[in-house]
């Protein structure tokens, strides 16, 4: 199959377009860059962007199904949730229907719903109701927090934990969350987009385990063989001057919106049974340990 993948470049994208490749497809990257050395036979790409829409067309053409991946954590220097999340998912969506794609795989987040708090889960929600609406067979998934070689997240965690003895956690760390490994991910996308027996349903992706913020906290503390002290600190002390910092653009490991969003439980709780995906889940402690020493 010939696969038009956005996204492909970041941390997810490279694990997906990996996987499709080893399963022998055809896989298109869009990029606002493009390198200048041909990457393979099977492997090419075009040059675009999917909030202006800049490229979409010779992208998408006479692909048998899209990717769609593109999404930011945090908004800065003009790209916003809006434009990245719901601006630039119509724009590929009409892109796909246009040319008569055969499947549309779209990435969204757990902790998307019609109510959601955050900025962040607003628009996702926005853009999983433009690919409901769409014109052509699609599948979603909303993972939760997405562990890695180069995660984020738990990277960022890790390097806190390595710089400090006493770590406060922010609001108690009382917040549950259902961590799932990257190769778990792009595999249940490659089932998407093989199958038609996914077609139509939304996937809440989370691994085998569900832990507290706290203990994924120790858990990271643990993996890279470190003893350290965490305190329970009140989000009420932190969001004013994170609010003040983000306000004069000064650069911060958390932002107001994720604040909002660790108030929340991350975990799956509806969605399409995930054992239709046939995918054996990575535990979380035996994952960051691959990567993290």
């Amino acid at each position: 199959m010939l696969i038009a993948v956005t996204g492909g470049t970041g941390f997810v994208g490279k694990a997906v377009v990996s996987e499709l490749l080893i399963r022998g497809h055809h896989v298109r990257i869009l990029a606002r860059k493009t390198p200048e050395t041909p990457p393979g036979d099977n492997l090419s790409f075009f040059r675009g962007d999917v909030v202006t829409g800049e490229g979409l067309e010779p992208f998408i053409k006479g692909a048998d199904a899209v990717v769609h991946l593109v999404g930011i954590i945090r908004e800065a220097r003009g790209n916003t949730f809006e434009g990245a999340h719901l601006f630039g998912t119509k724009n590929v969506l009409d892109a796909a229907i246009a040319a008569r794609v055969g499947r549309f795989v779209h990435m969204s987040a757990l902790g998307t719903r019609p109510d959601a708090v955050s900025a962040y889960h607003k628009t996702k929600w926005a853009a999983e109701e433009a690919v409901r609406s769409g014109n052509l067979p699609w599948t979603v998934f909303r993972p939760s927090i997405i562990f890695g070689p180069e995660d984020a997240f738990i990277n960022m965690l890790a390097e806190v934990i390595r710089k400090t003895p006493i770590m406060p956690v922010i609001g108690g760390g009382k917040n549950l969350m259902q961590p799932v490994s990257v190769k778990d991910v792009a595999a249940s996308f490659r089932a998407a987009v093989e199958s038609s027996a996914h077609e139509g349903k939304t996937y809440e992706l989370g691994g085998p385990e569900i832990f507290t913020f706290r203990e994924i906290l120790e858990k990271t503390a643990k993996a890279i063989g470190k003893k350290r002290i965490f305190f329970p600190f009140p989000e009420v002390f932190v969001r004013p001057p994170v609010a003040l910092f983000q306000a004069l653009g000064l650069p911060l490991p958390v932002t107001t919106d994720q604040l909002t969003m660790l108030r929340e439980d991350n975990i799956r709780k509806g969605g399409d049974p995930v054992e239709e995906l046939g995918i054996d889940w990575t535990e979380f402690e035996r994952g960051i340990r691959e990567y993290l020493r």
